[in-house]
């Protein structure tokens, strides 16, 4: 397959101007596509965009992925963070990368094509930790964190489980699973008086806290080391931890 042959001539594609070997084209009026060869040529760095289309964002995400291509071509993880990414009025710092079986483009019209495609997109150092399974991924990049919006919001990881003898609420088996930080954020701020009561925690690094309820005071374990924590300072304990 001529990969830039195949992508020059996806309907109304025209290049993109200040990057070579880049073309951009719209199937329709929601979305905007722009797809870069990788440095060797055989690859397809693409950002698909939806709404709001900034061409000098995506000129510069794809840039970026293309000069550190070799930390992910070929190398067999689903999700990557390639950090160092600065563009002037965001304030995204890292770029996202994910392999055809989390994103899934062109898996229909031309599976060759959707093969050696991989999927680019505005990220932030505290959503992605590089350790995530297919399935992790998958449930990440397509449900978590509107990787074809330019405009979107921080998404840091979290993985998360909790009891709260109070409200009756709860999470399913004894593993962590992805949850967004506002739900954190909700269940910390309910363990006050709820006796009995924990959430637990982990950020992308792997690192893990937990805050449990005494039904007087609230503990707070991290790095081996238990210590009291006040409600008021659980908001900010949350926020600070998944950076």
């Amino acid at each position: 397959m001529n990969l830039g042959s195949v992508l020059s001539a996806m309907p109304g594609a025209a290049p993109v101007p200040n990057l070579a070997s880049a073309w951009r084209w719209s199937p329709n009026p929601m979305f905007t596509f722009t797809a870069a060869l990788s440095t060797d040529g055989r690859h397809n760095l693409q950002v698909n965009v939806r709404g709001r289309y900034d061409e000098a964002l995506v000129a510069a995400l794809l840039a970026h992925a293309r000069a550190h291509d070799d930390t992910f071509v070929g190398q067999g993880q689903p999700l990557v963070a390639v950090g160092g990414f600065h563009h002037d009025g965001t304030e995204f710092d890292t770029v996202g990368v994910a392999t055809a079986e989390v994103h899934g483009y062109h898996a229909n019209e031309n599976p060759e094509l959707s093969a050696v495609t991989y999927a680019v997109f505005p990220a932030y150092a505290s959503e992605i930790s590089g350790r995530e399974n297919e399935e992790e991924a998958w449930g990440r990049f397509r449900k978590m964190l509107q990787p074809n919006k330019l405009d979107r919001i921080e998404v840091p990881f979290v993985k998360m489980r909790y009891d709260n003898t109070r409200t009756r609420s709860m999470s399913k088996g004894d593993a962590r699973g992805f949850a967004p930080l506002a739900t954190l954020v909700r269940e910390l701020e309910l363990l006050d008086g709820a006796p009995g009561s924990f959430v637990e925690w982990e950020n992308r690094h792997g690192t893990v806290w937990r805050v449990d309820s005494t039904g007087d005071t609230l503990e707070l374990t991290h790095d081996a080391t238990r210590e009291p924590v006040l409600p008021g300072q659980l908001h900010t304990v949350a926020r600070t931890s998944v950076q």
